[in-house]
């Protein structure tokens, strides 16, 4: 179900640190979705959160998001292992506090996390009282929070391997097995550690897995393309759509988008099998897959290609 997140903090008995001190801002889809402001009183630490009344998110997004604006205060504010914790009421009937643990990143940011959804952290920017507005919103619009993950070094050199052994003169395919079957070992190794992270990241293993030679490494990086491209890597849908189908047919299915061309010795290149009814060119389109008729023309191409090599 989505999140419905009620509204945060108020006074506490102890000091809140200097670094968190001060008005803060969180913004979505350019919008400005909260604002925290953080401080200390005759009787302690402060806090306060002005949000919109109703609104449902998930790690990436905002939606159904409310026009009315509401300020609320924390019930405990305390400190723990260099974060500030907030601990405010939800006010629907029976329902478990909700807590927010705040941590200073820089002198500009905080990294604020909700206990409890594996959310990413909520990354707040300090700005002035007089520059903060909150909305408007629509309630049919979707705004998307901008989350920078690190891209992994090594998982970038694997993929930049893995392209180069493509593009190199009289491969000898049996050595460049062996490196993939290497690659995708060690491109699991950094999935099962959780060193990947970004969607640059998760575009890369994807084409790494696409180089495998089972039904479920091509399953696998379908999986990888999705995740990149719902990380900010459009460019994935090809390779999402193109290891579809590869899949399918490994499994003995027929393909449905029409990415993959097999040219056999002596004979015309072909698409086979292909259920070109299934999936529509305006489907195709959104998935960055070339229409039915211009497939037809990369056949030809590629049987004539096919055709020339063959010419004594």
């Amino acid at each position: 179900m989505p999140l419905i997140l009620p509204i945060l903090l108020a006074a506490a008995s102890v000091s809140t640190p200097s670094c968190a001190t001060g008005t803060w801002i969180m913004r979505a889809g350019g919008q400005a979705i909260f604002k925290l402001e953080i401080g200390n009183g005759s009787n302690g630490a402060t806090a306060t959160w002005s949000r919109p009344e109703h609104f449902e998110a998930d790690n990436d997004t905002f939606s159904n998001v409310d026009s009315h604006v509401v300020r609320r205060a924390a019930k405990k504010v305390y400190v723990e292992d260099s974060d500030i914790v907030l601990t405010f009421d939800d006010p629907r009937p029976n329902a478990k506090p909700d807590i927010l643990r705040v941590r200073c990143e820089k002198p500009s940011h905080l990294a604020v996390t909700y206990v409890g959804p594996d959310f990413d952290p909520f990354d707040f920017v300090k700005a002035s009282d007089n520059e903060v507005k909150l909305g408007p919103w629509d309630a049919g619009t979707t705004y998307t929070r901008t989350i920078v993950l690190p891209t992994n070094v090594e998982m970038t050199r694997l993929f930049n391997d893995d392209q180069a052994d493509r593009q190199r003169e009289n491969i000898d395919w049996k050595i460049v097995g062996l490196a993939d079957d290497r690659r995708r070992q060690r491109t699991q190794e950094l999935l099962d550690s959780g060193a990947i992270q970004s969607g640059d990241d998760f575009y890369h293993a994807a084409f790494i897995f696409q180089h495998g030679n089972e039904a479920d490494d091509y399953l696998k990086a379908h999986l990888l393309a999705m995740i990149a491209t719902a990380r900010g890597k459009p460019g994935a849908l090809w390779i999402a759509s193109a290891t579809l189908d590869r899949y399918l047919q490994t499994i003995g299915k027929p393909q449905v988008l029409g990415t993959q061309f097999m040219v056999p010795k002596g004979g015309p290149a072909t698409q086979e099998p292909y259920d070109r009814s299934l999936i529509s060119d305006a489907m195709r389109k959104a998935l960055r897959v070339p229409p039915l008729a211009e497939q037809k023309k990369q056949q030809q191409d590629y049987t004539m290609r096919g055709a020339k090599s063959r010419t004594p």
